[in-house]
């Protein structure tokens, strides 16, 4: 990634997805559906956009394989990343972000508790979804 390309994207919120989760597919359908300021831009977690953009002592190890969230410089994991994806998002999903209250904790187990099934819920795919041509500058990587 150039490093212009990358000062650019430092920018922007960026959602990182497994692109080969149908429940994350279907999120970021959600995302984009609901995102009408359009300030959220997509990258899946395989691509080699995450190394590239978030510094290396953000990264938590073991990576996590559901949904993360960079934005203002700072990588957001588990259920802070998408409740603060959900403050991008118009109303009524946008009143997902006022869950932030509920003890981290409990919040991070049923999230863990989600993406752990998520396969099952939604089953599993072999390749990343293709955005629309309107969409498809949304997305990087």
């Amino acid at each position: 990634m150039a490093s212009n390309h990358k000062e650019d994207l430092s920018k922007r919120a960026v959602v990182f997805y497994d692109g080969s989760c149908g429940f994350c597919q279907a999120s970021v359908q959600v995302v984009l559906k609901y995102n009408q300021s359009q300030d959220l831009y997509f990258a899946a977690l395989q691509s080699d956009v995450l190394p590239a953009l978030v510094p290396q002592a953000q990264l938590p190890q073991p990576l996590p394989d559901s949904m993360l969230l960079y934005e203002n410089g700072k990588l957001y994991t588990e259920s802070e990343a998408a409740l603060r994806i959900a403050r991008h998002l118009n109303f009524p999903l946008s009143i997902l972000y006022y869950f932030r209250f509920i003890p981290l904790s409990f919040r991070n187990f049923v999230y863990r508790f989600v993406a752990k099934h998520r396969y099952k819920i939604a089953g599993r795919t072999e390749s990343c979804m293709l955005p629309s041509p309107a969409q498809r500058a949304r997305f990087v990587g």
